[in-house]
């Protein structure tokens, strides 16, 4: 039985089946006009990745650049002649690319502000406490009793651990950090 349903949308011809509609099937294929699409490959692809190797791209940025995948980019080059740098960097190389990207986040009491160390003003008040208890004596679990008593919140954690603390008069005590007007 076909009947027109006014719920369905453009007044479509729905076949009922025991009072519920049938699931609707597609016509038959028919034949339509499809859009064409040209794929042109570079043909020096190779020549290509070799020139931004030689300025210093890394592989997947050069796949993200001429949007290919990383081994693609390193049969390309192999095929092109280019002399990739060894799977394991001299320490040099190690700490070069170290200088350039980092990750690493800044002692307690700094922060990166334009590339510079520079003191962080949420935290420095905390470091200058930290400092002031390790002067007068106080070891590194006094430190940290005064510290969470107090409710002087660590940089991510909910509460001052004994190890955090540590670290952090490990640095006063090697001079890696000083205080202005400590020296």
């Amino acid at each position: 039985m076909e009947i027109k349903n006014p719920v369905f949308p453009l007044g479509l011809n729905i076949k009922i089946i025991n009072g519920r509609p049938a699931p609707l099937l597609c016509e038959p294929y028919q034949v339509s006009d499809f859009i064409k699409i040209n794929f042109q490959v570079k043909q020096n692809n190779s020549q290509e990745c070799a020139d931004l190797y030689r300025k210093g791209l890394s592989l997947r940025d050069i796949g993200k650049e001429l949007n290919i995948s990383k081994t693609t980019v390193r049969n390309y080059l192999i095929k092109a002649g280019a002399e990739l740098s060894p799977k394991n960097p001299s320490p040099a190389d190690v700490s070069r690319w170290r200088t350039r990207k980092t990750k690493i986040p800044p002692p307690f009491g700094y922060c990166y502000f334009q590339g510079r160390l520079v003191e962080n003003p949420f935290e420095y008040d905390v470091l200058l406490k930290i400092h002031r208890q390790w002067k007068q004596g106080r070891d590194a679990n006094e430190i940290t009793r005064y510290l969470n008593a107090n409710m002087l919140k660590p940089r991510k954690a909910k509460a001052w651990h004994n190890k955090a603390v540590k670290k952090i008069v490990a640095r006063f005590e090697s001079k890696q950090v000083v205080i202005k007007g400590e020296i």
